[in-house]
């Protein structure tokens, strides 16, 4: 039996109770795969995080991440809370570091207490201009502006006005019968936008067993790749604020910066703050070398 120590801070919030809620085990070196999901459902945030000894030398630390239902190849809010708890307890005292993910390095700095990350960009699908979604969203046809799209592994529908997203209703039996299975049970991203700042709701795919997330940093760079395809965001502008959690209680602030190539974005930065919830232990069964990834 092994003792491990964790802590448990809010991302993307300088208060308390807000944002979204991040589990961070650091030392994770040789704890089975197995039992971080475990630890994961347990805790029961939308992700929890393990960090490891980086096996790539350009890498300050290696992590890992799942949800309650399975672990992610990268996801924003723990990146940066990862960051922000290393920082916090002495671990990480580097201003530009990258993180070894499953999905590869991911660079992140810091200014002052907020930690930026650097996303990969998304491939965009095409738009889906010959559907409505109105009704699986459970809002006015006249709410929905423009065409829904895939932007890398989110759904993203943008509505006219902030009361649209503060009375829809996700149908995925409605979406289902409109969408291939992947894309109805996926990560749905509602988006109200207007004159640089957004206000998204993000229902999170059903296999993460998480429903709606409070904030959700890997969205941002989709978003706006979404927005730009679409017309509303111009290479004129280099800062976006968004707002997300609102209607679970959980309101977040998430900080974005883009850099443009002509009319096409050419990188991302997704910048938040936190706030330690608090510290504990647990005990865990230890993994033997044959779990080592």
């Amino acid at each position: 039996m092994r003792i491990a120590a964790f802590h448990q801070c809010d991302v993307f919030t300088d208060r308390l109770f807000g944002g979204n809620p991040l589990a961070v085990v650091p030392n994770a070196d040789g704890i089975a795969s197995a039992t971080m999901q475990a630890f994961a459902r347990e805790m029961n945030c939308s992700e929890s995080t393990f960090v490891l000894s980086a096996r790539d030398p350009r890498a300050a630390f290696r992590v890992r991440i799942f949800t309650p239902g399975r672990e992610l190849p990268f996801a924003g809010h723990p990146t940066i809370g990862t960051a922000w708890t290393l920082h916090r307890l002495g671990l990480l005292d580097a201003v530009d570091f990258a993180f070894e993910m499953e999905i590869g390095l991911v660079p992140v700095r810091r200014e002052g207490s907020r930690f930026w990350m650097r996303p990969p960009l998304p491939i965009l699908g095409v738009p889906l201009g010959d559907r409505s979604f109105a009704a699986a969203l459970g809002v006015a046809e006249s709410e929905i502006v423009g065409s829904a799209r895939r932007s890398g592994p989110f759904f993203c529908v943008r509505v006219a006005s902030i009361d649209a997203l503060a009375t829809m209703e996700l149908d995925r039996r409605a979406l289902r019968s409109q969408c291939e299975r992947s894309v109805a049970d996926g990560n749905i991203l509602v988006v109200h936008y207007d004159a640089g700042r957004a206000t998204v709701r993000m229902f999170a795919a059903i296999a993460d067993d998480v429903g709606e997330d409070p904030a959700t940093g890997s969205a941002v760079a989709p978003m706006l790749s979404f927005l730009a395809a679409a017309g509303a965001l111009g290479a004129d502008r280099r800062a976006v604020e968004i707002e997300q959690g609102r209607w679970i209680g959980r309101t977040s602030a998430l900080h974005a910066r883009l850099s443009w190539t002509g009319s096409t974005i050419s990188q991302v930065e997704v910048g938040g703050d936190c706030v330690h919830a608090f510290s504990g232990e647990i005990a865990l069964e230890g993994a033997g070398p044959s779990d080592a990834r």
